[in-house]
């Protein structure tokens, strides 16, 4: 869970289920994420062997040195693992990581409604680190072995703009808990229809989003005294990895952008083409990192906070989006860890954005999906 803190506000601006970067937890986090994942196997009748799908892209050195860490907090939670590979057809794949090991990515075998790899290994859970933007392979329809995540949360199917009501109506449930405005752990935002960036058509429909969305911001800063200007990012309504995003501080900044931009916004991963889009109000971070604007990453599993990191950018300032080119990451010290090893870090605040981002994995069940949206 992506999270921005505006020091008048605190709020998740993006819940990525097939997540990358384990490689950047701190060994105390991997040992929580490795414990979580052992107490929820224990719920099951010895359940140890574990496939893991990761994405095709593998030759990324940064995405292979997540794979690692996973594959060791696996081993570590005493699970049998395999890597199994969407991409691989008659033969195995290879990728090695930045310590120069090698990973082998094995072909995937269907035996009826069994899945299976190359080696014969028959897993009795699939681990699903591969995110469908492009669709749901065939393969893995009507698999009998639990697949967790599940396909039909993949980002072929799944809209943030729904995981985003989910979590507003948690919010405020939380909000009316414990007496606080929900604004201060949501962000307003607006979804529009169909969008062409390539063809300049809906943009109309995306410039008035925009001004619907600045008024309703305008109103909670009034309230507040916040004298900053508000902004929203535009961004692809699916997928991930900073693709399809810009900011935008008014209705008439978005008319006018140029052939460049709208190439960019047109396509996220994959190549595939964006044709929705999500409207979502601009928290500005207060974070800052090696004296560069940084945002928490949280990593949960089974719905709890193992640990996180921060996402850093020296390019960028505090109201752009972080994940774009020149992002680093930055180990996030917790509670269990001594801050002596991350001196150039902000204060610890692993409880709080532990909170935001657990109400934001509890969001993701609840998601609901009409036939528009069938697999």
């Amino acid at each position: 869970v992506d999270v921005r803190h505006a020091g008048f506000k605190l709020a998740p601006v993006d819940t990525n289920l097939f997540p990358a970067g384990f490689n950047q937890l701190s060994m105390a986090a991997r040992s929580r994420a490795a414990a979580r994942i052992k107490k929820r196997l224990a719920r099951y009748n010895e359940v140890n062997r574990v496939l893991v799908i990761p994405e095709n892209h593998t030759r990324n050195t940064g995405y292979i040195d997540n794979l690692t860490a996973l594959l060791a907090i696996l081993h570590e939670a005493g699970c049998e693992v395999e890597l199994g590979s969407l991409a691989a057809t008659d033969a195995p794949i290879d990728v090695v990581n930045s310590a120069g090991e090698t990973l082998r990515e094995m072909p995937l075998v269907r035996m009826g409604s069994l899945l299976k790899t190359g080696t014969g290994f028959s897993p009795q859970l699939i681990l699903l680190n591969n995110d469908l933007t492009s669709g749901l392979p065939d393969i893995l329809r009507g698999v009998m072995q639990p697949i967790v995540p599940r396909p039909s949360q993949g980002w072929h199917r799944r809209r943030k703009s729904i995981h985003f009501e989910a979590y507003d109506k948690l919010a405020h449930e939380f909000a009316t808990a414990f007496a606080i405005d929900p604004w201060l752990i949501t962000t307003e935002f607006h979804k529009c229809g169909r969008v062409s960036f390539a063809e300049k058509q809906g943009l109309e429909c995306v410039a008035m989003g925009v001004e619907k969305v600045l008024h309703r911001i305008r109103a909670h800063y009034e309230r507040y005294g916040i004298m900053d200007e508000p902004y929203v990012y535009v961004k692809s309504d699916s997928g991930t990895y900073g693709m399809g995003i810009m900011t935008v501080k008014s209705g008439d900044e978005m008319l006018e952008i140029n052939k460049k931009i709208r190439n960019k916004m047109s396509v996220i991963k994959e190549g595939v083409e964006s044709t929705e889009v999500i409207i979502q109000e601009g928290v500005p971070t207060v974070d800052v990192v090696e004296a560069a604007p940084a945002e928490p990453m949280l990593y949960l599993v089974d719905g709890h906070a193992v640990g996180g990191a921060y996402r850093v950018n020296d390019q960028r300032d505090a109201q752009n989006n972080l994940n774009a080119t020149g992002m680093r990451f930055v180990g996030m010290c917790d509670e269990s860890e001594a801050n002596a090893t991350h001196a150039a870090l902000p204060p610890c605040q692993f409880g709080a954005l532990g909170l935001i981002a657990e109400l934001a994995s509890l969001a993701a069940p609840r998601e609901e999906y009409g036939e528009s949206y069938s697999i």
